[in-house]
C-alpha cells in the first residue's frame, strides 16, 4: 500500500518549490519514442478519437488501508472499552485513573487507525484522469474533489519514486504544473502508474500515453492493443470487478501459488468491496464533459463492454480463491470470538 499524494502531510505532494535535479534527470520527453512495446498495463477506462481515461495511482492496491485500518482500529477500541469498565469498577483509586489513562490512549490509537481506514473509504471510488487528444488538455481529479486542468504541451512530465514504510518502492509517471518561469511547481499529480508499479514497466505505458497524444496514429494503434478497461466510467466496479481487482496482484501465478494465498488476497478484496461501496462514484463536471465530446459514430470508441472474454484464469480463478480465502476468514472469526466469550 504506498498512499503518496493521497494521505496528509509528508504523503502530500509538495508544490510551491523549485523542480530539483533528480526530476530533470528523470524528465520524460513528448516528442521522444520511449519504448518499443507500449503497454496499456490495465490502466485504462475508456478510450476513442477525443480522448482516453485512465485509472489512479491508488486504484491497484485499494483495500489494504481499509484492512489496516479495521485490523487497528478492533482490538484498540476493544482495550478502550475493556479498560474504561475496569476503571469504572475502582472508582476513587489509582487503579481507575490508570485505566483511564490507557483506555483514553487506545482510544487515540483506535482514532489513528480509524484515519487510515477513511483513507480509502467515505471518499470517491477513483480518481480519474483524461488525457484529450483534440485539445491538448489534460483533466485529473484530486482527492479532495477538485479537478486540475492543464495544457498537456506545458505540463513537465517525470519518472518518479515513493517508498511506503514497509513496503517496496513505487515507480509511476509524475505530471507537474509550473509557474511562469518553468521551474517552480504549482501543482501535481500521478498521470499513470504501473499496475504494480515496477519500474521496468513505466517507459512502456508512458509509451503508450504518449504515443496517444502526439503520434498521428497513436488512436488506431492504441485501440488495437487495449483489450481490457475497467467497468468504472460514472458507476462503481462491481462485486465481480472486485475480486479481479482485488486477486490481479496474483494473476501472473500459476493457479497452485494463487490457491495457497487466497485467504491474504480474499481479505484484501473485502477491503476493496468496503472502500468502493461507502464511497462517491466521480463524475466530470458539465464543462469538462463538453470539452470532450465525441462523435456517435466514432470507430475507435472502446470500453469495458467492449472487453473480450476473460479467461479461466481470470475471470474465475479470482472468484474461487475469493470464496476459499472468504470460508477460511469465516471460521477464523468465528472461533476467534467464541475463544474470546469464554475468556470473558
Amino acid at each position: 500500500m504506498n498512499i503518496t499524494g493521497l494521505g496528509p502531510y509528508k504523503w502530500k505532494y509538495k508544490i510551491d518549490r523549485p523542480l530539483v535535479e533528480e526530476e530533470k534527470l528523470n524528465c520524460l520527453h513528448k516528442k521522444d519514442k520511449a519504448s518499443k512495446e507500449p503497454d496499456y498495463d490495465l490502466s485504462v477506462i475508456c478510450l476513442n478519437s477525443t480522448y482516453m481515461e485512465l485509472v489512479d495511482r491508488w486504484y491497484s492496491s485499494k483495500g489494504h488501508a481499509v484492512v489496516y485500518g479495521i485490523m487497528g482500529v478492533a482490538p484498540f477500541v476493544l482495550g478502550a472499552v475493556i479498560m474504561l469498565v475496569a476503571a469504572l469498577e475502582r472508582q476513587g483509586t489509582f487503579a481507575m485513573w490508570f485505566g483511564l489513562g490507557i483506555s483514553f490512549l487506545f482510544s487515540l490509537v483506535a482514532i489513528c487507525f480509524f484515519y487510515l481506514f477513511c483513507l480509502e473509504a467515505f471518499r470517491r471510488t477513483h480518481y480519474p484522469i483524461r488525457v484529450n487528444r483534440k485539445n491538448r488538455m489534460v483533466y485529473a481529479f484530486k482527492p479532495d474533489g477538485k479537478i486540475i486542468k492543464a495544457s498537456w504541451d506545458d505540463l513537465f512530465f517525470c519518472k518518479a519514486s515513493s517508498k511506503p514504510p514497509l513496503g517496496e518502492r513505487d515507480y509511476d509517471i509524475r505530471a507537474h504544473v509550473l509557474d511562469a518561469d518553468g521551474e517552480t511547481i504549482r501543482a501535481t499529480f500521478t498521470l499513470a502508474m504501473p499496475h504494480s508499479g515496477a519500474e521496468e514497466r513505466l517507459v512502456d505505458l508512458w509509451e503508450y500515453v504518449r504515443r496517444y497524444m502526439e503520434e498521428d496514429k497513436g488512436v488506431v494503434e492504441n485501440y488495437e492493443l487495449t483489450q481490457f478497461c475497467w467497468p468504472i466510467s460514472g458507476r462503481r466496479e462491481g462485486v465481480r470487478y472486485g475480486i479481479i481487482g482485488g486477486f490481479s496482484p496474483a494473476a501472473v501465478a500459476p493457479y497452485l501459488i494463487q490457491l495457497p494465498f487466497s485467504p491474504y488476497f480474499a481479505l484484501i478484496t473485502w477491503g476493496r468491496l468496503i472502500a468502493m461501496y461507502t464511497s462517491r462514484v466521480p463524475h466530470w463536471p458539465e464543462s469538462v464533459e463538453a470539452e470532450c465530446s465525441v462523435a456517435d459514430n466514432d470507430p475507435y470508441f472502446k470500453d469495458w463492454r467492449d472487453n473480450r472474454k476473460l479467461s479461466f484464469k481470470q475471470g474465475v480463478v479470482p472468484v474461487i480463491g475469493f470464496v476459499i480465502g472468504s470460508i477460511f476468514w469465516g471460521i477464523a472469526t468465528y472461533y476467534a470470538v467464541t475463544n474470546l466469550m469464554h475468556a470473558m
